[in-house]
């Protein structure tokens, strides 16, 4: 009987491994070629995690910073969304300035810099800085579907992993911020 225990336990535990790992696979998003399908794939849960993590939140919320030199959670989204749509020039080219009306691309701009976005934007809700990351990634995805992946991997496919690794940091610091919020 402990045998056909022990047998059964470890079935289970290999099916759960088994589905874990499947439930971690990273495929190709459809509608792309197949690389830049898989940037695609890793860019958006990124983006349903910055989005998830932060919707709802209020403004004291998206204005809270630790001290005087740390980040606020808003002035970070729109960092991200800023050093996205800054790729998008680069490997799309200028045009894709057309995308955004004037206050965007001011509003872009600006939010390079980290410490000048928390000092200007405050009293702001998160949707507002969910809104323009939002058109930032439409726009991304948009011009993704019109490339090849002889395109992407001979000039870009680097580009867009830092683009990836770069928001993957700055959820990392929205998490933390969260989490130090004030009850």
């Amino acid at each position: 009987m402990k045998i056909v225990f022990k047998s059964i336990c470890i079935c289970l535990l290999i099916l759960v491994s088994t589905n874990a790992l499947h439930a971690q696979e990273i495929n190709s998003k459809k509608g792309y070629d197949t690389q830049i399908g898989v940037m695609v794939y890793m860019l958006e849960y990124l983006k349903d995690d910055i989005i998830s993590s932060t919707r709802g939140l209020n403004s004291l919320e998206t204005d809270f910073q630790f001290d005087e030199k740390a980040n606020s959670i808003g002035a970070i989204i729109l960092h991200v969304a800023a050093v996205e749509a800054t790729y998008q020039r680069y490997s799309f080219g200028e045009d894709m300035l057309n995308a955004y009306d004037k206050e965007e691309q001011e509003l872009l701009e600006m939010s390079l810099d980290l410490n000048k976005t928390k000092e200007i934007l405050k009293d702001k809700p998160a949707k507002y800085y969910l809104t323009m990351y939002k058109k930032v990634r439409k726009n991304t995805l948009k011009e993704f579907q019109k490339i090849k992946d002889d395109w992407w991997t001979k000039k870009r496919h680097w580009s867009w992993f830092h683009v990836m690794e770069h928001q993957a940091h700055h959820l990392g610091q929205i998490e933390l911020i969260i989490a130090r919020l004030p009850k």
